[in-house]
């Protein structure tokens, strides 16, 4: 959907204390703090007990982790029940998703949520924030990257008008590559490096 077309909404917070706000495409999210009693509410009410396969955000001041689930409600409980070390005090979760059960949702898909959640990682990274968690690039086939990209559109969108973001990349694919993240990765696959400089490298 070009972005001219796109309307975005956000409620006021409610009386549990939850924002909610939404595109007029796909993206539904809710933005709560670190309650099980508001989760409980949102898990009640909206998401009927169902899996929600979502993409979320934690915030611990400019810290962040991000990470995807399958099933959004037992993801965010793990997370306030047994909070992660990387980011014990966070008092603010995001959660987006396209307002579909895992029955129905594109998100279903765990190559597509991982496909963004490394997008967001490196979008976030961009936009000076110091991101606790690690994504790893997914490889994807021509129907999975129309769902990816048509979200990750959305998504730019969205995160700007929710004041998150200011920076942009202008096209899925052209994330900035950090030199040494990209060495490693380049390790991890196996591969034997003879030379590796700024600009140039040499591999078997």
């Amino acid at each position: 959907m070009d972005e001219k077309l796109l309307g975005y909404f956000q409620a006021p917070k409610n009386t549990n204390g939850i924002i909610r706000s939404k595109t007029t495409g796909q993206l539904r999210a809710w933005n709560l703090g670190n309650s099980l009693s508001q989760l409980e509410k949102i898990n009640d009410n909206e998401w009927g007990k169902l899996e929600f396969p979502s993409i979320y955000i934690l915030f611990e001041k400019k810290k962040i982790y991000i990470g995807e689930a399958k099933c959004v409600y037992t993801r965010t409980k793990s997370h306030i029940n047994n909070p992660d070390d990387k980011v014990k005090n966070w008092d603010r979760i995001l959660i987006i998703n396209d307002g579909r059960p895992a029955t129905q949702s594109d998100m279903n898909d765990i190559v597509v949520r991982r496909f963004i959640e490394d997008y967001l990682i490196r979008l976030f990274k961009l936009n000076k924030y110091i991101v606790v968690s690690q994504g790893s690039p997914q490889p994807v086939t021509s129907f999975q990257k129309t769902i990816v990209d048509n979200l990750i559109h959305e998504l730019k969108f969205f995160l700007q008008k929710e004041n998150l973001i200011t920076k942009v990349f202008s096209e899925v694919g052209e994330e900035e590559v950090h030199i040494d993240e990209l060495e490693k990765s380049v390790r991890k696959s196996g591969r034997k490096i003879e030379k590796w400089g700024a600009y140039t490298a040499v591999i078997d």
